[in-house]
């Protein structure tokens, strides 16, 4: 069972690093989000305090980054399960928890890697945190990359189809993003919006690594939401319920029958025809029944 999961990691590391196209991209997209909505909402949100509105913007597009890694990678198992290894992982005598781990740890680590690599941009901001919460933030990461990547999971479990996938998650993705506490605390948003604002993964996530790039510096008006405890608390529960559920839905695919050629093939969207009766065998033209 390790020895899988270590192969699939390996494997999501490996295809992650040749796909230079996506690394760029993103790379790309939070600077440029720090440089057109950074300088934009400077103007607009003055600062109360020791943080300017870049600073607080950062965990943000951390969060960002991680929010897209993780559902690239839940798009890549939609791949899997319609073209790739996903399908020799269900032959498999293997847990459906197993498989559905494995992306998870997969799709936290490709998330974590890609927020180091912004790191320098805590520096050129002129923070200068501690190691102590550089390994916090770090943490803060892995945990939230850990939730976002079992939410994936949870949405690429029942779908079939990369165009369905990519609908959903382009769907989903700006809504979590900008009800979450990336680019304002989320307190400032209505009344009506708090319960989505509770349910976003990501508005944890960023909040938890706001905790230590900002501790001490804390403006009168841009800060964090909740303790660190809480985000805690309610990532690691997110993380537990969303994974046993992606194990619950992944179930058992159609086309493996096809694949252990167990059934015939059938069209997609056809429905299986009721099973009839045998009928006795005809008998010879020109042979009677017996008669009594």
């Amino acid at each position: 069972m390790i020895g899988a999961i270590e192969a699939v990691v390996v494997r999501e590391l490996t295809r992650f690093a040749r796909q230079r196209g996506r690394a760029v991209a993103s790379f790309a997209r939070p600077l440029l989000w720090l440089v057109v909505i950074g300088a934009g909402f400077e103007k607009l949100v003055p600062t109360e305090g020791t943080v300017s509105y870049k600073q607080f913007l950062l965990p943000g597009l951390y969060g960002m980054v991680v929010l897209f890694s993780t559902m690239l990678t839940a798009l890549a198992t939609v791949h899997d399960r319609e073209f790739g290894p996903i399908r020799m992982l269900l032959v498999a005598p293997l847990p459906r928890f197993v498989t559905v781990f494995a992306k998870t740890i997969s799709s936290a680590l490709i998330g974590v890697i890609q927020a180091i690599v912004l790191f320098p941009l805590i520096w050129i901001l002129g923070l200068h945190p501690s190691v102590g919460a550089l390994a916090e933030l770090l943490g803060a990461i892995l945990l939230g990359s850990f939730a976002l990547g079992s939410f994936g999971m949870v949405i690429a479990s029942r779908l079939r189809s990369i165009e369905n996938f990519a609908g959903i998650m382009n769907f989903l993705m700006f809504p979590m993003f900008f009800l979450s506490s990336a680019l304002y605390p989320a307190s400032l948003l209505p009344g009506f919006l708090q319960p989505l604002v509770r349910a976003d993964p990501l508005t944890y996530t960023i909040d938890l690594m706001r905790h230590p790039l900002l501790r001490g510096l804390y403006p009168g008006n841009l800060g964090t939401d909740y303790t660190v405890s809480f985000d805690v608390l309610v990532l690691v529960l997110f993380s537990v319920v969303l994974l046993a559920l992606a194990s619950l839905l992944f179930g058992e695919e159609e086309h493996l029958g096809r694949i252990l050629l167990v059934e015939p093939p059938r069209p997609r969207g056809s429905r299986r025809l009721p099973r009839l009766p045998r009928r006795a065998p005809a008998l010879p033209v020109g042979d009677a029944a017996p008669s009594d």
